[in-house]
């Protein structure tokens, strides 16, 4: 590979969710995501993770989470890189993530944001255990890699519709397959990286668009790279071409100072990639590309570009000065190095031997052009078994909303009667007897006067709004559904009289709040052990919600010793 450009992208907010990390519509640090982003990738990542650590003591936030693991990812640690990104998995499960569950009250598809953010924690996990297995293969788990890139993928067809969230995602996919080779699966993320970077503000496309250019430059480069190896000659150089035109709109994109480092490697790619060019002119913008982006501290190009350099210097003629430069290729490939920088930095050298008459160099080059298409079946095998998992992906995705799609009220969201059942059926097959359960029967009253006032539109949004003000009251584990019409239950597990009776008064109040005294709710409660947790609970709750719409906000006396009946109106 060559260098890594991760996409720019929003940050993730000051305010504070109810498990006090900061949810992910930050205003106003945008700038400071995208200066600490450009810090690290231009050369100063220790100066990034130190700000990034510092901000991280206020509070977790994703995207400063992302700032940490991608300056991680340019010092070269990558298990600390790969340990950010299952802190950001933790933050996105904690809050949804792109599962759904059948019983919650959050059931449903996940809120946009998090199913984005959990995209780029999977797709950035997958490629820092990649770069892990360059130094150890033992730790290599390719079945395991391709699954975090299909559900990655998988995540992303949950309609996200942050700009920056969504470029990022699609970038992260792209280094995912370009870092396995999947170059055929690595193009369309990163093209749809480019389109979404160019529908916001013009600094933010301007720099997204840089990457976005100089990754598709990449990716062409060394697709090229394994074209050639394997005689592919046609082709590679229709990939070179197609490099070089990428690099070179990305230097158009990177005029501006803050984009210096990025216009440095941007015109070294587009020297790599001339292949027909006079040689010697070739010779001089590859060495002034370097000189130029060493001096921003970018640690990889040298192993990148010297095999090019050295290939210019044979096309001048100056064979002698290209074994050099080979041999120092090979001399600076990093500890990490993957495998394609490994194999053209030695292919070179020895290709270039086999030129000054080496017996030797010929008979390892010819095993190393069977190498190369050996290296190049197992591409294509994992090609296969990638589309393979995405296909499977998308079909247990599918069937996970139709699933969920069965146990969800259509207009409210929340689970409908079949939720109930299986709920209901679930704690008493499974659940411990001694286990307290109590269900809040909440009935909205005088329905039908809103309907005949407003029109049923506007008792679907009463409707709406009381669901909402239940579900901002129970834990993420507790069910809320509609049994129908204007009635909504409450399951919960664990909870005793006086809590469940304390939670009933919430929920009248929190109704209260959204609706104001035009809409009242009779609310009835019933707790008892999980094998009385069928019809005879529901019954029980039900008859106390009933004798509440009848006292007209008073209260109900118990009706059955081992059940408490507890009612009130709003």
């Amino acid at each position: 590979m060559i260098m890594t450009f991760r996409g720019m992208m929003d940050t993730v907010g000051e305010k504070t969710d109810t498990k006090g990390h900061r949810s992910a519509d930050m205003d106003g640090s945008l700038a400071w995501v995208l200066r600490l982003l450009r810090l690290a990738q231009a050369g100063q990542p220790e100066q990034a993770l130190v700000q990034a650590d510092e901000r991280l003591g206020a509070g977790e936030s994703l995207g400063v989470l992302y700032v940490r693991a991608v300056a991680l990812d340019c010092l070269g640690d990558h298990e600390g890189a790969a340990a950010t990104a299952e802190r950001m998995l933790a933050i996105t499960a904690g809050r949804g993530g792109i599962a759904t569950a059948i019983g919650p009250s959050t059931i449903g598809p996940a809120p946009n944001a998090s199913a984005g953010w959990q995209s780029i924690a999977l797709s950035f996990r997958a490629s820092q255990h990649m770069l892990l297995s360059e130094l150890n293969p033992q730790v290599f788990d390719l079945e395991s890699t391709l699954h975090d890139l299909a559900q990655a993928e998988a995540a992303l067809s949950n309609d996200v519709s942050d700009g920056f969230v969504l470029a990022t995602a699609h970038t992260g996919l792209g280094h995912g397959y370009h870092d396995l080779r999947l170059y055929e699966l690595a193009l369309p993320h990163y093209e749809a990286a480019l389109e979404a970077s160019l529908t916001h503000s013009a600094e933010v496309a301007v720099m997204t668009a840089v990457t976005s250019q100089l990754n598709l430059a990449e990716l062409h480069l060394n697709w090229s790279v394994e074209l050639h190896r394997i005689r592919e000659t046609l082709r590679a150089r229709d990939k070179s071409a197609t490099a070089a035109r990428h690099a070179v709109l990305a230097q158009e994109y990177a005029s501006t100072d803050d984009a210096q480092s990025y216009a440095a490697s941007a015109a070294l790619v587009a020297a790599c990639a001339d292949s027909s060019g006079p040689p010697q002119e070739v010779v001089e913008r590859i060495r002034e590309g370097l000189h130029a982006v060493q001096g921003h501290g970018l640690r990889e190009s040298p192993a990148f570009a010297l095999p090019f350099l050295a290939w210019a210097l044979e096309r001048a003629g100056r064979l002698t000065e290209a074994l050099e430069v080979a041999a120092e290729a090979c001399d600076a490939l990093p500890p990490d190095a993957k495998w394609i920088l490994t194999s053209a930095a030695y292919h070179t050298r020895a290709a270039l031997l086999a030129r000054s008459e080496s017996d030797a160099a010929r008979v390892g080059l010819a095993y190393g052009d069977q190498l190369a298409k050996t290296m190049w079946r197992q591409r294509l095998r994992t090609l296969h078994n990638a589309r393979s998992a995405q296909i499977l992906e998308r079909v247990t995705l599918e069937r996970d909303r139709v699933q969920v799609l069965a146990h969800t009220d259509a207009l409210t969201g929340v689970g409908n009667r079949r939720a109930f059942d299986v709920r209901v059926a679930e704690l008493g097959r499974s659940a411990p007897d001694s286990l307290q359960v109590a269900m809040i029967v909440v009935d909205v009253d005088r329905l039908k006067a809103v309907n005949d006032a407003g029109g049923h539109e506007a008792g679907d949004l009463t409707l709406q709004a009381v669901a909402n003000a239940l579900t901002g009251q129970v834990r993420a584990d507790d069910l809320v559904a509609r049994l129908g019409g204007d009635e909504f239950v409450a399951v919960l597990e664990g909870v005793d009289r006086a809590h469940a009776a304390a939670l009933a008064a919430r929920m009248v109040d929190a109704v209260s709040a959204a609706l104001g005294s035009a809409v009242t709710v009779s609310v009835g409660v019933a707790t008892g052990p999980s094998s009385e947790a069928g019809a005879g609970l529901l019954r029980a709750a039900d008859r106390a919600m009933y004798a509440a719409k009848r006292a007209s906000r008073g209260a109900v006396p118990d009706a059955d010793p081992t059940v408490l009946d507890q009612s009130r109106t709003g």
